[in-house]
């Protein structure tokens, strides 16, 4: 079994970008704002994302969409992903992005959401491997930004062809790939598929040995961090859901020190998050409201804590919700534990399976087209 802090500790080359560490936050929707990816940034994120963005929103300056390319000074390094319904579209709001100052540009081809899928986006592309290579081919001619590719294992469990999708990324001379493994159709229940990943990478590699291959899926602690560089020889994890709530992860999996935040460790994290959130979105309901999801997955890993989590699910101010956690945290002893209760790490219930997978949460809010504009999971 690989060390995965040994591993995962060291920098990564990313095209001409070096990064810090091989550990990498997924761009999710509705989570890895400007706040979220700063937090994350502090613990050890490696390389931050946007939430996905879509090429017909782009190219035709949707506010929201705009809004969520909002960078934050202190952010190093940041990512962009993209996903769009024909080659055309993506190719051109590439090299919008390309002019946008980001780190490094992301074609997702496996974003499961119904209407982002329908428009022939995100996990569509798996169906037409002649288009990966014309849209990463056009997008790699128009971008002077490290390009990288995110893709599946396959459209359904009955089409499995990581195989022929990872080659035509790397002859599309991108400069990383990352590959999530499960289909389109897998709920985030069903178990990642190891196997898939070390035959994609190896299919990518035996065409391209430098370019590097990320495994994406069920990444939560150290012991999945290190199942998953093992069974699929990948250079490096991306994190999604692991991270809700917790993004001392990246710290777990990158220094050989650490242990879980005590009380007041959490409590420190936790307030440093919602001052960065204050500070993107002032302290008004609507801010509190969009902090609720992040205040009730920090309330976890602690005793009677769902209590802290039913008040969360209707806090109406900042402020109220800085003062609660406050209060909650001064009833225990400052060196306790998170986890230490014997707490589940993982989540019983997806979190973000109602807010994308069933309603498509960030899909044609903004009035641009409704079954392209906005965001969407990225897992």
């Amino acid at each position: 079994m690989i060390d995965p802090v040994t591993f995962l500790a060291r920098p990564l080359a990313w095209g001409s970008l070096t990064l810090p560490n091989r550990v990498l936050l997924a761009p999710l929707a509705g989570v890895t704002d400007v706040p979220f990816r700063r937090i994350c940034a502090d613990y050890g994120a490696g390389l931050t994302y946007v939430e996905m963005l879509v090429s017909v929103a782009v190219i035709y300056h949707s506010r929201r969409t705009y809004e969520m390319m909002n960078r934050h000074h202190s952010e190093q390094r940041l990512g962009v992903q993209l996903t769009g319904r024909n080659v055309d579209e993506v190719v051109k709001a590439a090299g919008m992005l390309d002019r946008e100052g980001f780190d490094t540009i992301d074609i997702n081809m496996g974003c499961p959401v119904r209407k982002v899928v329908h428009s022939g986006s995100g996990s569509a592309f798996l169906k037409d491997t002649q288009r990966i290579s014309d849209t990463l081919a056009g997008v790699k001619a128009v971008v002077t930004r490290p390009l990288s590719a995110k893709c599946r294992i396959g459209f359904t469990r009955e089409a499995l062809n990581i195989t022929e999708v990872a080659p035509r990324i790397a002859t599309a001379g991108c400069d990383a790939m990352t590959i999530h493994g499960r289909t389109r159709d897998c709920t985030y229940a069903a178990p990642v598929q190891y196997d898939k990943i070390r035959e994609g990478a190896e299919a990518a590699r035996n065409l391209r040995r430098d370019m590097p291959v990320i495994g994406n899926g069920n990444v939560f602690d150290r012991q999945t961090a290190a199942l998953m560089l093992t069974r699929t020889g990948v250079d490096g994890v991306m994190v999604s859901r692991g991270a809700l709530g917790n993004p001392w992860l990246f710290a777990e999996l990158t220094d050989p020190g650490f242990r879980q935040p005590t009380i007041r460790e959490w409590l420190d994290g936790v307030l440093r998050h919602l001052d960065y959130h204050q500070e993107h979105y002032g302290d008004s309901e609507f801010a509190a409201r969009a902090m609720r999801k992040h205040l009730i997955w920090y309330a976890n890993g602690f005793p009677y804590c769902a209590a802290l989590r039913g008040f969360f699910n209707t806090v109406t101010s900042l402020e109220a919700a800085k003062a609660e956690l406050s209060s909650y945290a001064a009833r225990y002893p400052s060196e306790l534990r998170r986890y230490e209760d014997g707490s589940a790490r993982v989540f019983k219930e997806d979190p973000k399976y109602q807010m994308d997978r069933e309603i498509d949460r960030g899909v044609g809010d903004d009035g641009v087209e409704s079954s392209t504009s906005g965001s969407s999971t990225c897992y």
